[in-house]
C-alpha cells in the first residue's frame, strides 16, 4: 500500500469554514490555500489513501543512495539495510522513516522482523528503467530526461539478460524495461500481471552467426524467451538451443566453435562478420517494446507519449552517439556504425503482434521444453 506525506493529507482535507467567518471564505482569507486546493484539483486523488500523490519528488543524494539499496535486496532489516549501505542502524532508521513519509517505501513485520520495501509510489522518487546492451535504443537518454517530468531522479540499468530484465520489472526492481516482446508476454502470464506492453521501441539488428567449424547446425546459442529465439523461428535454424546470459557469451561461444550457431543481435552481429562468420539475416516484425510495472499502467499514456516524443527526436537527428555508447560500456565507433541496423517505433505494431501470434507462442513454450523438464 502506498504511504503519504503528512503534507499531503493534510493538503487533502476539505477546508473547514470558520466558526467566526460569516463573511470570508477561506479562500478569500487566505489566497495561496485556496491556490493550492485548485492545484490540488489537477491531481490525482487516492481514497484509500487519503492524499494527493504529487508528481515527483526531489531527494537528496544520501535518500536516494538508501532508496536504490532498497530495490536491489529488498525486503530488508533496518540491520542488513546497515550492513549494506556501511552506516549505523539510527542513521538508516531516520532515512527510512523520511521515505516512508514521503510514501517511497514501507515497513512490514515479516517473520517477526521490521522490513522495508519500496511502495507502488516509489518512482516518484527515484525511477528505474532498464534496457539491454544494444545498438537498439539511442532515444533512451531523450527518453530519461522526459521521464524527470514524472519522477524526482532516473536511473538506467543495462542488462544482458532479456528474461532476467522481464523478471526484474515484475519484481519492481526496475519501474520500467525496454524488453523484447516475448520476455514480457512470458513474465505478463507467470506474473499474473505484474508486466505489461505500453509504449513502441524497435525493430530490426538481429541474424544467426554460424560457426567456421561447424558442417550442420546442432546446437544454437541463444537467450531464453527473447527475440532471439524470435529470430531462430523466422529463418527456421534448427538444432538444440543452448541458453546464454548474453549478446558476449554467444558471441564467444560461436567463436570458439563450441556451439554451431548463435543468435545476435547488434552489435555482436557486427563483431561476428567482421571476424569472418557468416550470418543469416531474420526480419523480425518486433523486438523490444517498452513495458512497464504494473503499479504504473495509470501513467501509461503520460510514459507512452514520453517515448513517442523521444523518438521523434531520434529520428530527426538528435543522437549522442559517444553518452549512449559509454551508457552501454561499448566501443563508440561500433555503436556508431550498427544505429542504423535498427527501425524504432513509436507504438506497438499491433498488426505484427497478432499475425505471429503462433511463432510466439512456440517461442515462449518451444518443443524442447517439456523433454527438458519432465525427468520420466
Amino acid at each position: 500500500m502506498v504511504g503519504c506525506t503528512l503534507a499531503e493529507r493534510e493538503a487533502s482535507r476539505s477546508p473547514r469554514r470558520s466558526s467566526f467567518s460569516k463573511t470570508f471564505t477561506w479562500k478569500q482569507m487566505f489566497p495561496l490555500l485556496g491556490k493550492q486546493i485548485l492545484t490540488l484539483a489537477n491531481k490525482p486523488y487516492r481514497r484509500e489513501w487519503g492524499c494527493y500523490l504529487t508528481s515527483r519528488i526531489e531527494l537528496r543524494k544520501s535518500d536516494e543512495e538508501l532508496l536504490k539499496a532498497i530495490f536491489e535486496y529488498s525486503p530488508l532489516s533496518v540491520a542488513e539495510l546497515s550492513r549494506v549501505v556501511g552506516k549505523s542502524r539510527s542513521w538508516v532508521w531516520k532515512k527510512v522513516n523520511r521515505l516512508r513519509r514521503l510514501g517511497l517505501v514501507q515497513v512490514e513485520k515479516r517473520g517477526g522482523v521490521l522490513r522495508t520495501i519500496p511502495t507502488n509510489a516509489s518512482y516518484r522518487g527515484l525511477l528505474r528503467l532498464g534496457i539491454l546492451r544494444a545498438s537498439e535504443y539511442p532515444y533512451i537518454l531523450h527518453f530519461k530526461r522526459a521521464l524527470k517530468s514524472i519522477a524526482g531522479s532516473v536511473d538506467v540499468l543495462v542488462y544482458d539478460e532479456a528474461f532476467k530484465l522481464a523478471l526484474d520489472l515484475a519484481r519492481g526492481k526496475v519501474h520500467l524495461a525496454m524488453a523484447p516482446l516475448p520476455s514480457l508476454l512470458a513474465v505478463h502470464r507467470i506474473s499474473g500481471g505484474g508486466v505489461v506492453v505500453v509504449g513502441g521501441g524497435s525493430r530490426g539488428g538481429a541474424g544467426v552467426a554460424l560457426s567456421r567449424r561447424a558442417e550442420r547446425i546442432e546446437s544454437v546459442a541463444t537467450t531464453m524467451a527473447s527475440s532471439m529465439e524470435l529470430c531462430l523461428e523466422y529463418t527456421r535454424v534448427k538444432g538444440r538451443r543452448i541458453y546464454m546470459r548474453g549478446g558476449y557469451e554467444i558471441l564467444e561461444a560461436v567463436l570458439q566453435g563450441r556451439v554451431d550457431a548463435g543468435a545476435l543481435w547488434q552489435p555482436y552481429l557486427d563483431i561476428a562478420e567482421g571476424r569472418g562468420l557468416g550470418v543469416l539475416d531474420c526480419n523480425i516484425p518486433f523486438c523490444c517494446l517498452l513495458g512497464a510495472n504494473a503499479s504504473l499502467a495509470e501513467l501509461a499514456g503520460k510514459i507512452r507519449t514520453l517515448l513517442e516524443q523521444a523518438i521523434q527526436k531520434t529520428r530527426s537527428g538528435m543522437i549522442d552517439v559517444v553518452a549512449y555508447s559509454s551508457l552501454l560500456e561499448l566501443d563508440t565507433e561500433l555503436v556508431r556504425r550498427t544505429l542504423g541496423k535498427y527501425e524504432f517505433l513509436e507504438e506497438p505494431p499491433l498488426s505484427d503482434i497478432k499475425n505471429s501470434i503462433s511463432i510466439l507462442r512456440r517461442v515462449v513454450l518451444p518443443d524442447s521444453t517439456w523433454r527438458e523438464a519432465i525427468l520420466a
